[in-house]
């Protein structure tokens, strides 16, 4: 009997031992589930405020570039008078004034006319280094440059002769981006390449176009007329006539 509680005893406490060992293997898979979750947690606030952080970097980075692109469109607005003679005028809000050998003008909100008089001159370079040159007693409004709409990129240039005459210098870049239009006649002439003059007398309500080198487009309604080195067209309110050879030694290239 003595022995029968003796086998009983060695054998509770070799259960009690199991259930001890087995009590202890829990707790250590508590800790360690404990500090898991603890690693997971912090880990996750870490990588929440890393996300953050770039979040608000690439946040300020846009707006940073959003505004350097802004403040570059600008840029993209602007033209120069590169040369004057005499004393010729620009106006941006109806009033006529004298213009200095330093003016610069941003064309972004509204157009720009230029005129001069009797032996005055002014050289007006655009965006792409096109060249306008107005000559003595005539009058032409420069208007503002199309953009493309999602990158700083000059689409066209435009301007209006309102009178006399410009002789017109077309770079490598600005090729097929300047308009020029002589709205009382309906003509509207392009600038593909080169160098050529555009006058016109508003008085008898005619004029020409002449092309030292390079490509021209002359164009009145659905007739377009392209116009090559030594030829020129005319122009009234009744027609546009074809291209003919033009001595162009006879005009003032300077």
């Amino acid at each position: 009997m003595a022995k029968q509680w003796h086998q009983l005893e060695k054998l509770d406490h070799k259960a009690l031992k199991k259930l001890q060992a087995e009590r202890e293997r829990q707790k250590k898979q508590a800790a360690a589930e404990e500090a898991r979750k603890r690693i997971l947690i912090t880990s996750g606030i870490v990588l929440f405020g890393i996300c953050i952080c770039i979040f608000g970097f690439f946040q300020i980075k846009a707006k940073s570039n959003a505004i350097d692109y802004a403040k570059e469109r600008e840029t993209y607005y602007v033209y120069k008078i590169k040369e004057i003679t005499g004393n010729p005028q620009y106006t941006r809000m109806g009033v006529w004034e004298t213009i200095d050998e330093n003016t610069q003008q941003n064309i972004s909100e509204i157009e720009t006319g230029f005129r001069t008089n009797e032996k005055e001159t002014i050289i007006v370079t655009l965006q792409l280094d096109n060249e306008i040159k107005l000559l003595e007693n005539g009058e032409i409004l420069v208007k503002r440059p199309v953009l493309a709409e999602n990158e700083n990129k000059v689409e066209s240039e435009e301007l209006d002769l309102v009178s006399g005459e410009i002789t017109v210098a077309i770079t490598l870049d600005g090729r097929d981006l300047l308009t020029i239009n002589i709205p009382e006649l309906d003509i509207v002439v392009t600038g593909k390449s080169g160098l050529f003059k555009v006058i016109f007398n508003q008085k008898k309500q005619q004029g020409e176009v002449v092309v030292k080198n390079g490509l021209v487009e002359v164009t009145r309604g659905n007739d377009t007329k392209k116009v090559t080195g030594f030829y020129k067209v005319t122009f009234d309110r009744n027609k546009l006539s074809k291209p003919t050879q033009a001595s162009v030694i006879q005009y003032d290239w300077r």
